[in-house]
């Protein structure tokens, strides 16, 4: 297969990568305001998830399944529990002493509405693709793990990136074998919320 083919038959991927990852660049580089990137994680997702209703995939086949299914929330909540402690870790190790955030601002939409939306645009989605093209679970944890790292490039951290690397990893392999966005959600709240109290986020 030659270099040619080998990007039109990823061309899905690729157009979706770009297109999340273009409010963090653009931030980056100064074209959106660094205060605006919740909204801009926002829009963005809104788009994704909007195009996938619109190619014809249903909401059971984008994560949005019965939500009480117990061993999916035991596997989600194990990933929450050992992600948890090796952030509490490292919180120990390499203290970064960040500001905590405005919890009444900040708590109910990153609770609310931004882990859920991470979670569709980076574990969903990511999997409807991944399918469709016929790749493996690995090649889909790694393309999952690493678009959730680099939608954070705008915080210039490269800490953060590993880390969001690593957890990504994570909670890829929990939607892997679940398929059920609802619990890798509440994980994502969770750990994510822990790691803002210990101020390494």
């Amino acid at each position: 297969m030659t270099f040619t083919h080998r990007i039109r038959d990823n061309a899905p991927l690729i157009g979706f990568a770009l297109l999340l990852l273009t409010p963090g660049v653009a931030i980056r580089f100064g074209l959106i305001p660094f205060d605006m990137r919740f909204e801009a994680l926002l829009l963005v997702s809104v788009l994704c998830i909007g195009l996938v209703f619109a190619a014809g995939y249903s909401a059971a086949e984008l994560g949005l399944r019965a939500p009480w299914v117990a061993r999916h929330w035991l596997v989600s909540g194990l990933v929450t529990i050992a992600v948890g402690a090796a952030i509490y870790l490292e919180s120990q190790l390499l203290p970064t002493g960040r500001a905590q955030p405005d919890w009444m601002k900040f708590a109910p939409f990153y609770v609310l509405v931004s882990s859920p939306c991470q979670e569709l645009v980076c574990r969903s989605i990511p999997k409807l693709i991944t399918d469709r093209l016929n790749m493996s679970g690995a090649n889909y944890m790694l393309f999952s793990a690493a678009i959730f790292s680099l939608m954070h490039v705008a915080y210039g951290d490269m800490l953060l990136l590993a880390n969001t690397f690593f957890v990504g990893l994570a909670w890829a392999a929990a939607y892997h074998v679940t398929r059920n966005v609802w619990p890798v959600a509440a994980s994502h709240a969770a750990v994510g919320t822990f790691a803002f109290w210990l101020g390494v986020a």
